[in-house]
């Protein structure tokens, strides 16, 4: 992994002009071809700029300003000019024009936007480390992955179904005893998890018994263990136990699942929002992300920034936002949205000390079309693992675009990668499977989110790129306007 020079909030950022003219002087140090301001719409192929040269090249970009441009730099743009306008100016063309964007002639849409999360995912591997879920999927993930396996063996025992007596070959359904609304479950998410763990085959469509054996120690055991040895991830593991140790019960009906997680327990699911190291990351790194672009907008543009939050719901991630705004001087309206009116007495609560105006509280339905007079309105529209739990990712996102105010972007954090033990606890919930727009799981990854985006207006999506052991998740997915 990249060793960080210095956080780059944390330090004056290199101007646009710096950064390119030590970019293009790197390309032609490491190919051995010299450009000049002409030379803007060569395609790098034709100058022999492979992705190890390229990497070279961020590096010798890194060591010199300072700034860790993102390896996806090279995917995303193709010649000099792209480069150019992604960190800031304008283009001809002819090449490169040697003069910053300013906010009456300005660069393309979303290269502010993308300007800014270049100079925040600088900041990944310090939050990663901060927070404790670098390690996650090497140290951590296995042993979840083995709990999860332990409690649907112990469930579907509780419901008349031995997998170490079924003999290989054997076909399995659903239980008979198992609520009609919760057969879904074993469609969309159980039967996954017991393939993936080698216990069942699908032949064509069959699900069929293996002859590997089921982990013979309990998930009492294990989930000891976990609490024990990862006590950073304690209480997620906690909320998993609260369903995973009765899961045959809340499949019956026996249990509430609603009531266990919301009854006296909701404090655990309020927790993993706010408190969980993997909700802490992308609350942080969102922060970082969003007060780069504000900082440069109310530079440039003066004024109040206007953001709306998508199912703000426990708060989690809007007082990470609201403290960001305010330890930077930012001056801001903050509208807090939710579904349902009954988390609005304890964010105003919360916030009563802010100064008047600053924070706005509405219902509102992000499947439906948004009133008129909050369309075309905000700079930002952001939302934390809300915008799955819709009927179609296309029409939510088309919403989300009718907020903002041209050159607005959005900000979502959505879980990227399949994390089995959510489906153990929120696969219990009616909006884990609202979905009718193609999807075979409410978590889809980032290509299928960016189709959506695109598909409903969107310009330039942009993700974090990292090997599944360093890969953030919940994922930070931000897409601009024109």
């Amino acid at each position: 992994m990249a060793t960080y020079h210095s956080p780059i909030l944390s330090r004056a950022r290199p101007a646009p002009v710096e950064i390119f003219d030590v970019f293009r002087k790197a390309i032609s140090t490491e190919t051995g071809v010299a450009l000049g301001d002409a030379d803007g719409n060569i395609p790098f192929d034709d100058i022999g700029l492979d992705p190890i040269t390229g990497l070279s090249i961020l590096d010798i970009v890194a060591d010199r300003t300072g700034v860790e441009l993102p390896a996806s730099l090279f995917r995303d743009c193709c010649t000099l000019s792209e480069v150019a306008e992604s960190l800031g100016y304008s283009t001809s063309a002819h090449g490169v024009v040697v003069s910053p964007v300013t906010s009456m002639h300005r660069a393309a849409p979303g290269m502010t936007a993308r300007g800014a999360f270049a100079g925040a995912s600088h900041l990944v591997e310090q939050i990663t480390a901060e927070t404790g879920c670098a390690n996650f999927w090497i140290k951590v993930y296995p042993a979840q992955r083995q709990l999860v396996l332990a409690y649907i063996n112990e469930a579907l025992l509780n419901l008349g179904v031995s997998l170490d007596e079924l003999p290989p070959g054997t076909t399995m359904t659903c239980p008979g005893n198992v609520l009609t609304k919760h057969r879904r479950v074993f469609d969309g998410a159980i039967f996954q998890i017991l393939e993936d763990g080698g216990i069942v085959t699908r032949q064509g469509n069959e699900i069929v018994r293996t002859s590997a054996t089921t982990g013979k120690q309990p998930s009492q055991t294990i989930f000891d263990n976990l609490v024990h040895d990862h006590p950073q991830y304690a209480n997620m593991h906690r909320l998993l136990n609260l369903t995973g140790s009765q899961f045959a019960e809340c499949l019956t009906g026996a249990v509430d699942p609603i009531k266990l997680l919301f009854g006296k327990n909701k404090d655990l699911l309020q927790d993993f929002y706010t408190n969980a190291p993997m909700s802490i990351a992308a609350s942080k790194y969102l922060a970082a992300f969003l007060k780069c672009i504000f900082s440069e907008i109310v530079k440039r543009d003066g004024g109040c920034i206007e953001i709306l939050e998508v199912g703000a719901g426990l708060g989690g991630t809007t007082n990470f936002i609201v403290d960001m705004l305010v330890d930077a001087k930012i001056p801001f309206k903050y509208t807090f949205t939710d579904i349902s009116s009954s988390f609005f007495a304890a964010a105003k609560n919360r916030y009563k000390n802010l100064p008047a105006g600053c924070m706005e509280y509405l219902v509102l339905d992000i499947e439906k079309t948004p009133p008129e007079h909050l369309q075309r309105r905000f700079h930002s529209v952001i939302s934390t693992n809300c915008i799955h739990a819709t009927t179609s990712l296309q029409v939510s996102c088309t919403n989300i675009r009718k907020l903002l105010r041209p050159g607005g972007f959005c900000a979502l954090i959505e879980f990227t990668t399949r994390l089995y033990w959510l489906d153990l606890v929120f696969g219990l919930l009616d909006g884990w499977w609202l979905f009718a727009d193609g999807r075979k799981h409410c978590t889809v990854d980032e290509g299928f989110w960016r189709a959506c985006l695109e598909a409903s207006g969107f310009s330039d999506v942009l993700w974090t790129e990292a090997s599944r052991n360093a890969k953030l998740n919940p994922q930070l997915l931000v897409a601009c306007t024109d």
